[in-house]
């Protein structure tokens, strides 16, 4: 995921348009990635270093590694562990960045400072991004007190970005949740949970989300929100509310799902704790609501 969160922030900054974050990120893009990024991704190498590599290779037909190596750049410990990770991935940001000419070594290193900087993130975070591993991102961004409640939150949403995932979008980039007394919403689609947990949960996001959303998921092409993006979106909350009650049937906790229900236009107010997590996908933005009416 870091590429997406990178590729944000680059966005944010104006040094990538949308449409070519959109490209870098899309699956018909399969760039090879090549050993010198993934050493400054790593922080092995400095650009300087993997630029002097690279003039080597014009002059001698030999691989990076084993020049980078040889030149005490690498180790051969670092050596296999970037071997390993090159064959795990198919494309890098910073990869195509460079081959697309955006900016050359040099540039991409001073942007991986900078975001480090400006996102407050320290190594051991970045690593965690760099792990595709949504619940431990997640946990980055959830810093509020680990109450009850709390926790119920933490476990509806790391379900539901796993279904973004499965059935939506891979590349969704989560925000940092808040606590909020009122939301006011353009499309929202809701549906309560009832029995031992009282609790309202929904999706919002603007006119040209839900249609892309719905979409992909219905696999039909939906250009406006007409009646089967609001059935695709309700059969979104369904499969992800039957989940969230079966998980916690099985911890002994027994609740029911009412039927989905679509607004448009409207305010939501806190009833006792009213969460709100952003989050980003190539197509747009979109809240996760979840809405703690008793407990």
């Amino acid at each position: 995921m870091f590429n997406q969160y990178f590729g944000y922030y680059l966005l944010s900054k104006n040094i990538i348009t949308k449409e070519k974050l959109k490209f870098v990120l899309s699956d018909e893009n399969k760039t090879r990635v090549k050993l010198g990024v993934l050493a400054i991704d790593a922080g092995y190498m400095t650009s300087s270093e993997v630029t002097e590599i690279h003039k080597m290779q014009m002059a001698q037909d030999r691989r990076f590694g084993d020049l980078a190596v040889e030149k005490g750049f690498l180790s051969e410990d670092q050596l296999m562990l970037l071997l390993s990770k090159q064959k795990e991935s198919h494309t890098t940001l910073g990869q195509v960045l460079v081959d697309e000419n955006i900016m050359n070594y040099e540039d991409y290193e001073q942007l991986l400072i900078q975001y480090k900087k400006d996102s407050g993130f320290s190594d051991e975070e970045i690593k965690i991004l760099k792990s595709n591993d949504s619940d431990a991102i997640l946990e980055l961004f959830i810093d509020m007190e680990n109450t009850d409640e709390v926790k119920l939150f933490k476990d509806y949403v790391e379900l539901f970005i796993r279904n973004i995932i499965r059935f939506v979008d891979r590349n969704v980039v989560i925000g940092k949740p808040y606590l909020a007394e009122a939301y006011t919403y353009e499309n929202h689609a809701v549906q309560d949970i009832v029995g031992f947990y009282a609790l309202s949960t929904g999706l919002s996001a603007s006119d040209e989300v839900i249609a892309n959303f719905a979409t992909i998921y219905a696999h039909m092409l939906i250009s406006e929100v007409n009646e089967l993006a609001k059935d695709a979106i309700g059969e979104f909350m369904n499969c992800q509310n039957g989940l969230f009650i079966s998980n916690l049937y099985h911890k002994g906790i027994n609740c029911n799902l009412e039927p989905q229900d679509y607004k448009e236009k409207g305010i939501i107010t806190s009833q006792n704790k009213l969460f709100v997590l952003p989050c980003e996908l190539t197509f747009g933005k979109f809240d996760i609501l979840f809405n703690i009416k008793g407990v």
